[in-house]
């Protein structure tokens, strides 16, 4: 809350309150909904691919539940962007890492895919771009959870 005081020629004219809290508490149901979704979708994503280590038709389920868990967290990272001026410093390094590896992933598999078509002859490059988004999801749920804990 916060109070403040016209004065005019050193007369004060006018005193009143405003309340901040309303939107720190918009942004705290938020950020909980927002992690709450991220968790239920991570707890399958994680079940099948310890499923996928025992039978490889799991990571086909893998990669579905990916491409969800991606669009959501992409869209989280953009509604978490209006609150940017009330996150600690850390966190909006952070939310800065996070969205530039994740430009920087989706330009290199498309040079990679598209432009220079050495994804088919590496299997190393394979692996490498199954990886990283399961990286970047881990690494946006430590996001969600360290603003979470700071709100």
């Amino acid at each position: 809350m916060v109070f403040v005081q016209l004065n005019k020629n050193g007369k004060k004219i006018k005193k009143f309150k405003y309340k901040l809290s309303n939107i720190s508490e918009t942004m705290k149901i938020n950020i909980l909904i927002i992690t709450w979704i991220n968790r239920i979708l991570m707890l399958p994503f994680a079940i099948s691919l310890i499923a996928g280590t025992i039978s490889l038709d799991f990571f086909f389920y893998a990669a579905l539940i990916a491409f969800f868990i991606g669009c959501f967290q992409v869209f989280s990272f953009l509604s978490t962007c209006f609150y940017f001026m009330r996150i600690e410093n850390r966190l909006k390094r952070l939310l800065l890492v996070y969205i530039s590896m994740v430009v920087l992933y989706f330009v290199s598999s498309y040079l990679l895919l598209e432009v220079y078509d050495l994804f088919d002859s590496k299997e190393v490059l394979k692996i490498i771009f199954w990886i990283i988004p399961v990286i970047l999801s881990i690494f946006w749920t430590f996001i969600l959870e360290s603003i979470k804990q700071k709100t």
